[in-house]
């Protein structure tokens, strides 16, 4: 599958352009399947219609029209798809990420200085946010331009509305991201129906450096850690109560006898062979 890069993929939406700075009114038929996307830049993302999950390396959400989402440089998974006969619609803020370090930078630290890095600030819009959504597609619409100063005021504008609203969350995502473990990174994505080369895009590798990395730092493969995991998962919902049928589909398996035949390799029983071992032990 091929990488969007964004900004220069919304180059045919209507909109704004002063310089390194756009402001995109953006339509689309949408598709459910997951786009790999490339942020070069910073970007305001406010759902009109439709949804969009979106998956960085450190967490996963999705976004409704009346939310808005702030979304630092670095690699997305991201589906974007209406729910009505209507195009999915979105408008976007797109920015240097040095604006938003200056912004911080001007304010000092505050606030847990230890607060991890965020992978993005998923919000609800508020009253003077829509009405800044109104005004850049009127803007947009009336096909009037801006100058590089001014564009960085609506940014900086947009910013304060933000800051004021979240100073940490502002702080720590424009603080430097640096990477997540690749444990980290498979444990936070294990019940996601994501593929190795999409968890090696998330983690801005190639998928044999992916893969080489992974063995050599945890001494497997990482479709085995995400198999033995999963069924570490499943089998303590089995001790709880659910039953395989109930459970095989949340974990990863298409079908139950692939659950059933994988449990077995894993611990040397069938399911239901398994929990009776288990309280045989018990009652013993």
């Amino acid at each position: 599958m091929d990488i969007v890069k964004v900004p220069e993929a919304t180059h045919l939406q209507p909109q704004l352009a002063s310089g390194d700075i756009r402001f995109v009114d953006y339509k689309d038929q949408g598709a459910h399947f997951n786009n790999r996307v490339m942020f070069d830049c910073c970007a305001f993302s406010f759902v009109q219609n439709g949804q969009k999950h979106i998956y960085r390396a450190g967490a996963n959400t999705l976004l409704y029209p009346g939310y808005g989402m702030l979304i630092p440089e670095g690699n997305a998974l991201i589906a974007e798809h209406s729910n009505n006969n209507e195009p999915y619609q979105s408008v976007l803020v797109f920015f240097p990420g040095s604006i938003g370090r200056e912004f911080i930078a001007a304010r000092g630290i505050t606030g847990k200085t230890e607060t991890l890095p965020a992978p993005y600030i998923h919000f609800r819009t508020n009253a003077y946010m829509q009405e800044y959504i109104r005004n850049i597609r009127s803007l947009i619409n009336s096909g009037q331009r801006l100058s590089r100063e001014m564009a960085e005021l609506k940014v900086r504008e947009l910013l304060t509305a933000m800051y004021e609203r979240a100073p940490e969350l502002m702080h720590a995502i424009f603080r430097p991201q640096g990477n997540l473990t690749l444990k980290t990174l498979v444990e936070k994505n294990l019940l996601h129906p994501m593929t190795i080369e999409e968890l090696a895009f998330l983690a801005n590798r190639s998928l044999s450096s992916f893969k080489r990395d992974f063995q050599t730092e945890y001494g497997l493969s990482p479709q085995r850690y995400i198999r033995e995991k999963r069924l570490e998962m499943a089998c303590a919902e089995l001790i709880g109560g659910r039953s395989a049928s109930e459970l095989y589909l949340d974990y990863g398996f298409r079908h139950l006898p692939n659950f059933l035949a994988a449990f077995k390799r894993r611990y040397g029983l069938t399911p239901a062979e398994y929990l009776k071992h288990l309280k045989s032990g018990r009652s013993a």
